[in-house]
């Protein structure tokens, strides 16, 4: 019950994320903002090619019976989550360095969280996908 509860959520968070995105993007729409769109149709397309097949293959595990996560998953996520997270301290240097050094760009603040926090969701899901195809993780 643990792990169908677990799937069950995620497609819940997943849906409030699709569901604010289109809500936010229908706002800037509404302003006159087309180029600012571009931020929520791509988080909606990340969900869509990432999440919902991912939530889809573990709600049909749960179904057939097996665990939610093994041993080799929890690995899988380790990795990935620890390399992320260094490679994301870099990141975020970067861009404030392009910002404050370099001058390259002019952003807010929100938008500097904004590309901040999609950066390091891409970087982990890299990473992810790097770990999960190799054969053996340590």
């Amino acid at each position: 019950m643990k792990d169908k509860t677990r799937v069950v959520l995620a497609w819940v968070i997943a849906a409030l994320v699709i569901l604010a995105s289109l809500l936010l993007a229908a706002t800037l729409l509404a302003k006159g903002n087309i180029i600012d769109i571009v931020l929520p149709i791509g988080i909606i397309v990340i969900i869509g090619l990432f999440m919902i097949p991912f939530v889809k293959r573990r709600w049909f595990d749960v179904r057939k019976g097996f665990p939610s996560e093994d041993e080799r998953s929890k690995k899988v996520m380790t990795n990935a989550s620890s390399k992320a997270y260094y490679v994301s301290l870099y990141w975020l240097l970067l861009i404030s360095f392009s910002v404050e050094v370099l001058e390259i760009v002019e952003l807010d603040v929100g938008q500097a969280i904004g590309i901040g926090i999609v950066g390091m969701a891409i970087l982990f899901g890299i990473f992810f996908l790097y770990y999960n195809g190799k054969g053996d993780v340590e």
